[in-house]
């Protein structure tokens, strides 16, 4: 049990994306740097700057498989560089002549820049499609709840009755923005940069922009206009969308643990037997899901400066800045997908208790139908006259422990004003819902 980091712990690996965590492994990583590496080849062998048979043994041999991770790793101790070690191992591997033509005219930022944008999209694909099956079972709730009536609250308090698929619908449409928002940063950050030292070509022989494009080509991306090292920017974009989306779960786990608190009750995440809450509460049936959610949305948010504090890079390259997105941004990538992979079970497994929202509406005797009482009420005397009736009523509804309909009987009668009410019908709340069914239908068009 020498595991030591949040990811592979036995204690806490589990909260976390398996095929995120692949997709970001030392292994991985140093393939996509071959993978670079061998797109660099066949550019430059296509328009003739190098030999075509070294660039093929250099694709050929563009595989993790056939380097020796521990000599790796004694490498970059030894060196304190992260890639000659590398490169080191990468050449002995393609033989003398195809290794003469490897990293021609590049330099390591190059390499692990774009590297680093073809795992970024292995991720974005993971976390579009884990999205739209998050948007699929928001609609399946809400479709389903729609019509359920729910108090809704404002400040922790009771304020107007909604129901629980507009609250369901609510969370549809941040989600669905924040799938709008990743494929449009995706379309900037997603880009092949290989500018050589300094950004401007200079060991390219004047090729290097032909390069850099047929690279893209090759590699499906798209093409850095100025790939100078100290621009990243558009890689920072998209990294903060990350960090709205993880506000975004937050919200929606924290009010699932607040509407699944004891006195509450009206939702619950899944649970099945076994699952414990406490080692000497044997009640206790916690949301530890939507807890841990909480929790890597906050660890997620963390990095978050980090990547904007990377993009303030010294002159054309600066490696204390650089270094920090290279370790921030597999962190944030990982949390990204676990929160929407974690969102998804979230979801689909939530329990939704009407007989518990109906007893929450009815728990103030009315008094969350305040603003539709006055509302009627100020067709006849104006709205400010009959807010301050009813809130005259209110206050003494809960300070003299009266009925909300009582009260507000004896304030009419204190106002002189004609009580033709019919207070019985517009206190169900059921009657009270605004256009929250046709929120609902709207949204699930969308």
């Amino acid at each position: 049990m020498a595991s030591v980091g949040m990811f592979d712990s036995c204690i806490t690996g589990h909260w976390f994306n398996q095929k995120a965590k692949d997709i970001w492994s030392d292994s991985s990583t140093i393939q996509s740097w071959l993978d670079v590496e061998a797109a660099l080849a066949l550019a430059q062998a296509e328009l003739g700057m190098i030999p075509k048979a070294a660039a093929d043994i250099i694709a050929k041999k563009a595989d993790v498989n056939l380097l020796d991770a521990d000599k790796i790793s004694a490498g970059i101790k030894e060196t304190m560089h992260p890639f000659v070690p590398v490169l080191r191992q990468y050449e002995a591997v393609c033989g003398p002549e195809a290794a003469s033509y490897i990293h021609w005219g590049a330099t390591t930022q190059n390499v692990f820049d774009t590297g680093a944008v073809l795992q970024l999209r292995k991720t974005h694909n993971i976390i579009i499609s884990d999205l739209d099956n998050v948007l699929a079972a928001m609609a399946k709730l809400a479709a389903e709840t729609k019509n359920i009536p729910q108090a809704g609250r404002t400040h922790g308090q009771h304020a107007l009755p909604i129901t629980f698929g507009f609250k369901v619908a609510g969370w549809r449409a941040e989600i669905r923005r924040h799938k709008s928002r990743l494929i449009h940063a995706a379309e900037d950050a997603f880009v092949v940069s290989m500018g050589g030292a300094v950004g401007t070509f200079s060991a390219m022989g004047g090729n290097g922009r032909n390069v850099q494009n047929k690279m893209a080509e090759l590699l499906n991306l798209r093409s850095a206009s100025i790939p100078i090292r100290a621009c990243c920017d558009s890689l920072t974009a998209y990294i903060n969308v990350f960090g709205l989306l993880a506000a975004t779960v937050e919200k929606i786990s924290q009010e699932v643990i607040f509407l699944q608190r004891t006195e509450i009750a009206e939702i619950e995440e899944s649970f099945h037997h076994g699952k414990v809450g406490s080692s000497t509460m044997s009640q206790k049936r916690n949301p530890q899901h939507a807890q841990n959610l909480v929790g890597v949305s906050q660890l997620l948010r963390s990095r978050i400066m980090l990547g904007n504090q990377s993009m303030i890079r010294m002159n054309e390259g600066d490696a204390a800045e650089s270094n920090i997105l290279d370790v921030s941004l597999p962190e944030v990538s990982i949390f990204a997908v676990s929160l929407v992979d974690g969102l998804n079970k979230l979801i689909t497994g939530l329990n939704v208790y009407s007989d518990n929202m109906k007893r929450n509406l009815d728990l103030s005797g009315g008094l969350i139908l305040s603003e539709a009482v006055m509302m009627q009420l100020a067709e006849c005397i104006g709205r400010p006259a009959a807010h301050h009736i009813l809130y005259e009523a209110a206050m003494n509804s809960i300070e003299k422990k009266l009925t909300f309909a009582e009260s507000i009987h004896e304030e009419l009668k204190k106002a002189n004003v004609p009580d033709t009410l019919d207070i019985d019908r517009i206190l169900d709340p059921t009657h009270y819902l605004g256009e929250s069914i046709e929120c609902v239908d709207d949204e699930l068009k969308k």
